[in-house]
């Protein structure tokens, strides 16, 4: 497959730095910290995090001074609850009014409703929300809904498939990507959620190695079969020693960000390749949002050596 003329955004997530869902994680660092280092390792911008302004020209002016870009902010849906459905609407329409303001293009959503990934006593694969029929036909009628409305408002949305939630395999992904419109609902391919989302089946492929090989060829094929629908990406990789400590001991979300399950592209202990997922991009003409993302404790792992690998990774792959 020949490749298209293609020049990704690319950027970075604070969630290196600090935790939007364990706000305590990192949350000595001050947001133009977080600021100064995305720009220092090289990238153009990314979301939003809990400590950063609130207060749309605020934050606007504190990208300008940065010379950085907002990419989107995440936000949590509650549709499959069948109740305040309008309320819930409401709110979405607020998250993209502000991204709008502040000149994102995306808004990234997933579906929090009985999720367990804020729950620290919770196993983040096993305890998670499993979605029958009523819930599934809410949820995608509903992001149809909100995906016309965000069209309308010159934005796109995005469906990130995340651990703990009702939406976190790649068969689950699948159905949801089938069942919403094309026009109005992309999907944002975020690697390590769906890595370790899929390892709610780990046992079921033998070993670690059977497990990776799998995963790795089922999050190739999904790139391949919907890369015309890619609209925003998480490009991040699993611990391969963490991973299998993560499924034997039912962590929690917290349990396994604490225990470094997730790293960046370009870390040697990366379980997936994430060369494949770039070249097919790549052969599609992706010329959106290519986001690093790692959540992670800083105190650990350190946030811009981490984001100088990432980068590192991407210019050696993507030539700029």
């Amino acid at each position: 497959m020949d490749t298209l003329p293609v020049k990704m955004t690319l950027g970075i997530q604070p969630t290196g730095w600090t935790n939007d869902d364990f706000q305590e994680i990192g949350n000595d660092i001050p947001y133009q910290t977080i600021l100064e280092q995305t720009k220092e390792a090289g990238f153009d911008g990314g979301s939003t995090g809990h400590n950063y302004p609130t207060h749309a020209p605020s934050l606007s002016k504190a990208m300008q001074l940065s010379n950085l870009k907002i990419a989107a902010t995440w936000d949590g849906t509650t549709f499959t609850t069948g109740i305040e459905i309008e309320e819930a609407f409401s709110a979405f329409q607020a998250q993209v009014a502000f991204l709008k303001s502040v000149g994102a293009q995306d808004v990234v959503v997933a579906e929090l409703a009985n999720a367990v990934n804020q729950v620290r006593t919770k196993s983040v694969l096993t305890d998670r929300p499993i979605f029958n029929e009523p819930q599934w036909y809410l949820l995608t009628s509903l992001l149809d809904r909100a995906g016309k409305y965000a069209h309308e408002q010159g934005m796109q949305l995005s469906y990130h498939p995340h651990v703990g939630t009702g939406v976190m395999t790649i068969k689950e992904t699948i159905r949801l990507m089938e069942s919403t419109n094309p026009i109005y609902v992309g999907l944002c391919l975020d690697t390590g959620h769906l890595h370790y989302g899929g390892a709610v089946n780990y046992k079921d492929y033998g070993d670690a190695q059977d497990y990776r090989r799998a995963s790795q060829s089922e999050i190739e094929d999904l790139t391949e079969r919907y890369a015309s629908r890619i609209k925003h990406v998480h490009l991040k990789n699993v611990r391969r020693n963490v991973l299998p400590l993560a499924v034997d001991n039912k962590f929690s979300f917290y349990q396994a960000i604490m225990q470094g399950i997730f790293t960046v592209p370009g870390d040697p202990d990366g379980d997936l390749d994430l060369r494949p997922i770039l070249r097919i991009l790549k052969g599609a003409g992706y010329n959106r949002w290519m986001i690093i993302e790692a959540e992670q404790d800083p105190t650990k792992a350190n946030p811009l050596q981490c984001a100088k690998t990432a980068r590192a990774f991407l210019r050696e792959e993507l030539g700029w």
